[in-house]
């Protein structure tokens, strides 16, 4: 049973001038009276109010119904974007904490390395990469990018782990180098996992459409993604290692879309020897 938590987060600012009009921000009056009433929420280090707390919390229906009285509404979703001088709302944000025990009863996880190791952009009609700056590390995601690319020297490393479904994909090398032969290769997988049984929208909100569609997310106001798998799908899959989500998540063009990569516990158990900084999502078997 999962035991992370869910935070709700906020920000309210004060108007620039007593004629603005704009959900996110308030008079200086309305301002002064929530830091009387919620001084736990004014850091500081930053300005204005800056509401924390977790779901369920009283002071979240509290700030929210103080806003309320003076002409003002939360916005509890991601899609569509809210205009930042809406006139009345004001955006929620979701916040995913994960406790130990989550990953401890974990058997997979979604594989995030978070070492810039290049700049370039993605390929029609796959989205294959093309690194057109590289800082020479040996594992590494692309600015703006999610998922890694290596070198040939660690894509050996990866194969002696014989890490079951583990792919590479050629990487297109428009930076200056040397050695005409030089290769750089995307981690990928042979293996793709089911649909994820969370509610996937477009940009809109609307129900995702492949074919329409100009974005691709979870229906979920909290961040990190917690992405849910059906059991028996994914037994008729193991045993793997890596694997896809059918799904291609992000915004733009289709081929700007990547999918998650999802691993095992055997892989992150070897992959945290590595000394790569990473994020590890827990992924959900239902």
């Amino acid at each position: 049973m999962l035991v992370m938590k869910r935070f709700v987060k906020f920000t309210i600012h004060e108007t620039d001038s007593e004629s603005e009009i704009c959900g996110r921000r308030v008079p200086k009056k309305v301002l002064s009276e929530m830091r009387a009433r919620w001084p736990q929420f004014f850091p500081a280090e930053l300005v204005g109010f800056h509401l924390r707390a977790e779901l369920g919390d009283p002071v979240i229906e509290e700030v929210i119904s103080y806003l309320r009285i003076t002409g003002r509404e939360p916005y509890w979703t991601d899609s569509p974007d809210l205009p930042w001088a809406h006139p009345t709302l004001y955006q929620i944000e979701g916040e995913r904490v994960w406790e130990q025990t989550d990953y401890d009863n974990a058997s997979y996880f979604r594989w995030l390395v978070r070492l810039e190791a290049g700049k370039g952009k993605m390929l029609p009609p796959d989205g294959r990469f093309e690194v057109e700056f590289y800082r020479n590390k040996p594992i590494g995601r692309m600015v703006n990018r999610w998922n890694p690319f290596c070198t040939s020297e660690y894509r050996k490393e990866l194969e002696a782990q014989n890490f079951a479904g583990l792919s590479f994909r050629p990487v297109k090398v428009s930076f200056r180098t040397r050695d005409k032969d030089y290769a750089l290769w995307q981690v990928w997988s042979a293996i793709t996992l089911p649909p994820v049984l969370d509610k996937v929208v477009g940009e809109d909100g609307e129900p995702f459409d492949p074919a329409t569609s100009k974005a691709c997310s979870i229906d979920d106001l909290y961040f990190p993604d917690h992405y849910r798998f059906p059991t028996s799908e994914v037994r008729k899959l193991e045993p793997f290692d890596i694997a896809l989500t059918t799904e291609r998540w992000g915004g733009g063009f289709p081929h700007y879309r990547e999918p998650a990569i999802i691993v095992s516990r055997r892989f992150r158990d070897w992959f945290m020897t590595q000394n790569v900084d990473v994020h590890w999502w827990p992924v959900a078997l239902e």
